[in-house]
């Protein structure tokens, strides 16, 4: 199986071998860089870190952190604190239901991107929370993605991997009638249900894994595949 995985350059070629690893083709574009900023980390009783970029961020700070809700399972790993809590389901909204009680009243600091989900900012309701932005999200429509386009055109992939909803928007700009014609024949698989959602606005349905990383997309394409 051709699987064309779309995620940032930095983040591609640790993804790449592990589709590798799994018996897939795997090829990877990056329709997103990442550009970090300097940022403080302010007092809290709890802090938020909604992905891997971020938690990284803070990990090169040296920051050292007490009580810790992270999105991912790798998010947690690099994330240096005394308590990491999960949600059960690694998006924002799952994090905003099993967590608003405990954080109501709280300090609560959401360290993330430019590109963040509202549903985080809900918070602000209940709780005293400042939204701390590490590193700004940039699409880049430049020639390289432009190649990968013509071909998905071509029926090249056999199933395509959005691992972000700012990087479907950003390949879905760049995508005319045919380029749409010709997702429509290929296996489409989003991250999470933000990603899916904006792919279904094009009229694209996207099949969602179980688990939203990439070992979750790994065993859904495995169950395509037989």
């Amino acid at each position: 199986m051709k699987v064309l995985i779309l995620r940032p350059e930095e983040l591609l070629e640790d993804t790449l071998k592990k589709f590798s690893e799994h018996g897939f083709e795997a090829y990877g574009c990056p329709f997103i860089k990442l550009r970090y900023v300097d940022f403080e980390v302010p007092e809290h009783d709890f802090v938020i870190v909604t992905s891997q970029n971020a938690a990284r961020a803070l990990k090169e700070r040296g920051v050292k952190l007490r009580r810790v809700i992270a999105i991912g399972k790798k998010t947690a790993e690099l994330i240096d604190a005394e308590e990491v809590l999960l949600p059960s389901k690694f998006d924002s909204e799952t994090l905003y239901k099993e967590f608003a009680e405990m954080l109501r009243g709280k300090r609560v600091v959401a360290f993330r991107s430019n590109a963040g989900s509202d549903v985080i900012r809900r918070l602000a309701e209940i709780a005293d929370f400042r939204e701390i932005e590490v590193y700004r999200i940039e699409k880049l429509q430049g020639e390289e993605q432009k190649r990968e386009i013509e071909k998905v055109k071509a029926g090249f992939y056999d199933a395509i991997v959005f691992s972000s909803s700012m990087i479907a928007r950003g390949l879905l700009e760049l995508c005319d009638e045919e380029c749409l014609k010709a997702l429509e024949k290929i296996l489409i698989v989003a991250i999470g249900p933000p990603t899916a959602k904006v792919l279904a606005e094009k009229g694209i349905k996207a099949e969602i894994p179980e688990e939203y990383t990439f070992d979750g997309i790994i065993r859904l394409l495995k169950s395509k595949k037989m």
